[in-house]
């Protein structure tokens, strides 16, 4: 989310400074390039994520989402991310939970269990929110999807830089 922060900070300063060094119009023909970097920023480093809810867990891999109901869940494990074991033998891996890192020396003061607590911590609210759902008959199926307002976004920003591209040859 830093990195979003800094980018986008650092995008308005160009494009504020090209609107003053040359006018509007250049700064609008310049924009939809550190837009596309700032939409890839936020879908490889911010969109992904684990989001436990009352009746399962909803799941945002980059532009794929997937919401799985509590019934459908068989494990919750980490091993270098979250993952889900589903009843049908599929299995969800989890870009946007935490990862573990490579072992850590262990400074004066540290145990070994204070090196990957945020993990630790991710996986047992996820299995203590499955322990917390009621069951539900007929168990739903699990949805798939896309992330509709992000695709939409990049459309608007491509059809953005294709005319940007035609005015400036044109």
């Amino acid at each position: 989310m830093a990195l979003l922060v800094i980018c986008a900070a650092l995008s308005a300063v160009l494009l504020v400074d090209a609107a003053v060094r040359a006018d509007i119009g250049t700064a609008l023909l310049l924009a939809p390039w550190p837009l596309l970097v700032l939409w890839s920023i936020y879908v490889i480093g911010v969109a992904s994520r684990v989001r436990p809810q009352r009746d399962g867990v909803f799941v945002q891999n980059l532009l794929r989402t997937i919401f799985v109901p509590w019934a459908r869940v068989q494990q919750i494990r980490m091993r270098w991310q979250i993952e889900i074991a589903l009843d049908d033998g599929s299995q969800i891996t989890c870009f946007g939970g935490p990862a573990t890192r490579r072992p850590q020396r262990l400074g004066p003061g540290r145990t070994k269990e204070d090196a990957n607590e945020r993990a630790d911590d991710a996986v047992a609210a996820l299995r203590k929110a499955k322990a917390g759902a009621t069951p539900v008959t007929p168990v739903p199926p699990v949805r798939r999807g896309w992330d509709i307002p992000s695709l939409a976004a990049l459309l608007v920003i491509v059809a953005w830089a294709v005319a940007a591209v035609l005015i400036t040859r044109g």
